[in-house]
């Protein structure tokens, strides 16, 4: 039976050299940065596809880059800062972003800082903390994850049986399958794109999403948009710790990546990220602020008994950076200097932060807390806030009711 038997293969040659070309393919292109294949132009220089699966590209990402200083935190910090940023000093280059899109826990920061350890080399941590992860507690977590599993070591500190299945899983699915092969194509296809989306080898982003979006919707439509979801957050927050007692959650979580920066001699530095003026005003207004104060109090505390140093630096206040004007609604060209939205800072204010922490500058912003200033710190924003509420003529969007008054005649009065 020649025919069945040559058509046969010819079918299997088929399938062999198409396999091939889909894996060739994958290879060169690298849409998902796992391979760290050198980048052509035209073709694969521009990562968009990567922003999507960001914890699997940083992951193998920061192991081929070998940093001396890692960031680590949510997408704030995915977004706001640039390893090559020039303010960062020589002593701390290279420079890695492990900052990961999406709402991470602070615990997933403990994660990525303690898989970036094992790869060696890393002298100088710095974590961004986002103050809400702290107004909910985060359970005990009995399973392993996709990402807990590809990394070199378990939480406490063993080899990760796991860790060679998943990496044979992560080649596979990118060098085999259909989806690969898709965002290849996409990703060879939009090269020449207007301001495409790009994840360079050092875990930096560009702020492509969100400067496409302002050109079309303009910056207050993009505050608005951003405004109702950070509402849900505060209700949340508010439910859950409203008639909390003792110390605010997830700090055994700070504790830990204390601890594990001293085992392993690396410089920890704890960053309380900043928000716009206009979302920090709905959790006053929803009577919040004071476990924000108290959050700041217990982490200066916390630093303070256990972390010889480790510094932590606020940036969580209602100066002039972070209260900058929103553009009116209908005006689509205006753009802000700091924010793309509530929660997202600019890479320029990212720069001040980097230049104010490793001590290049010395801007009004942010402050060093210790369990010696942190009274007057929450005091000065106390007085921020005030300025604030008096002279920016902003209100909250309709269906928003805080708890605390926003009468100018009289102070704004916190629950205790």
């Amino acid at each position: 039976m020649p025919g069945p038997v040559r058509f046969l293969r010819l079918w299997a040659i088929s399938v062999v050299v198409l396999g091939a070309l889909v894996v060739v393919v994958n290879l060169v292109v690298d849409p998902y940065l796992v391979f760290g294949t050198p980048r052509l132009p035209g073709i694969s220089a521009l990562k968009p596809n990567a922003r999507d699966h960001s914890m699997l590209s940083k992951t193998y990402a920061v192991a081929r880059a070998r940093p001396v200083t890692v960031l680590f935190g949510s997408s704030p910090t995915y977004l706001g800062f640039s390893a090559q940023d020039p303010a960062w000093p020589a002593s701390m280059k290279p420079v890695f972003n492990y900052g990961i899109p999406g709402g991470y826990a602070t615990s997933a920061s403990l994660d990525t800082m303690r898989e970036a350890i094992a790869l060696g080399g890393v002298k100088n941590a710095i974590v961004f903390l986002d103050f809400q992860n702290f107004f909910i507690a985060e359970g005990p977590r009995t399973w392993w994850t996709e990402n807990e599993r590809r990394y070199r070591t378990q939480r406490d500190g063993t080899a990760n049986p796991y860790r060679p299945l998943q990496v044979t899983a992560d080649m596979t699915l990118s060098l085999l399958t259909m989806r690969a092969l898709v965002d290849s194509a996409d990703t060879v296809l939009r090269q020449f794109g207007r301001d495409t989306l790009n994840l360079a080898d050092d875990g930096s982003t560009t702020e492509s999403d969100f400067s496409n979006a302002a050109r079309a919707d303009g910056m207050h439509d993009l505050f608005a948009q951003k405004e109702s979801f950070e509402i849900e957050r505060v209700r949340r927050g508010l439910s859950r710790v409203r008639n909390w007692t003792g110390p605010l959650p997830n700090q055994d979580i700070v504790l830990d990546m204390i601890r594990l920066a001293k085992a392993h001699d690396v410089r920890l530095t704890l960053v309380i990220l900043p928000h716009h003026a206009q979302a920090l005003e709905l959790y006053w207004r929803a009577g919040l602020w004071p476990r924000v104060e108290q959050l700041k109090a217990e982490l200066a505390d916390l630093v303070a008994r256990e972390g010889s140093g480790v510094v932590l630096w606020d940036f969580l206040d209602f100066s002039s950076y972070n209260a900058e004007p929103v553009p009116s609604p209908g005006d689509r060209k205006t753009q802000t200097q700091w924010f793309w939205e509530p929660t997202h800072f600019k890479q320029t204010l990212g720069h001040i932060i980097i230049a104010r922490i490793t001590g290049a500058a010395t801007p009004d912003f942010g402050a060093i807390l210790t369990p010696a200033n942190v009274a007057e710190r929450n005091a000065l924003v106390r007085a921020q806030q005030r300025v604030f509420a008096c002279t920016s003529g902003y209100k909250p969007p309709a269906g928003f009711s805080g708890t605390v008054g926003d009468d100018c005649g009289t102070p704004a009065k916190q629950p205790s």
